[in-house]
C-alpha cells in the first residue's frame, strides 16, 4: 500500500509540472522595467531608468512580445511613431531550460522566471561607452 501511494505521489507530481512553453505562448509579455548602466543622458535628464528617459509614449515604454506555439514571436508597440520601426521578417524563438533565445537577439537570451522574462543586452557607442540594458517583461 505504501509503495502504491509513493508511485501515485510521484505520478501526480510529474503530471502537475508546468509547461514553460505554454506559459510563454498563452500570455502577452509587456515591458515592466528597463534599466541602463551606466546612467544615460537624454536631453537634460540623466537616469538609469531607461523607460523614464524615453518617456511614457515611447516605443520601448509600450513594448510587448507575443510568442506563438509554432516557434515564432512578434515584438510590437503602440507608442508614438512605432510604426516607423516596422519589421515584417519572421522571428523565431526556442527554449533551452529557462533561457529563451530570440532570432533577433541570439546572443542575449531572455531568462524565464515565474511570470517574468528578463533580457540583458549591451551596446557600445562611438565614444567607446558600453551601455548595458536590462529589460523585464511581465506576463499579462
Amino acid at each position: 500500500m505504501k509503495k502504491l501511494l509513493l508511485i501515485l505521489t510521484v505520478c501526480l507530481a510529474l503530471g502537475c509540472k508546468k509547461d514553460p512553453d505554454k506559459t510563454l505562448t498563452q500570455n502577452d509579455w509587456r515591458i515592466e522595467s528597463a534599466t541602463v548602466k551606466p546612467a544615460m543622458t537624454i536631453g537634460q535628464k540623466t537616469s538609469t531608468n531607461y523607460l523614464e528617459l524615453m518617456g511614457p509614449s515611447s516605443c520601448v515604454s509600450n513594448s510587448m512580445i507575443s510568442f506563438s506555439s509554432k516557434g515564432t514571436y512578434v515584438w510590437s508597440s503602440n507608442g508614438a511613431l512605432c510604426d516607423l520601426l516596422s519589421d515584417t521578417s519572421v522571428k523565431t524563438w526556442k527554449r533551452e531550460g529557462d533561457q529563451i533565445f530570440l532570432s533577433a537577439t541570439p546572443k542575449s537570451p531572455m531568462a524565464l522566471k515565474g511570470d517574468k522574462l528578463t533580457q540583458t543586452t549591451s551596446t557600445t557607442t562611438t565614444e567607446g561607452i558600453i551601455y548595458t540594458f536590462v529589460f523585464v517583461y511581465k506576463s499579462k
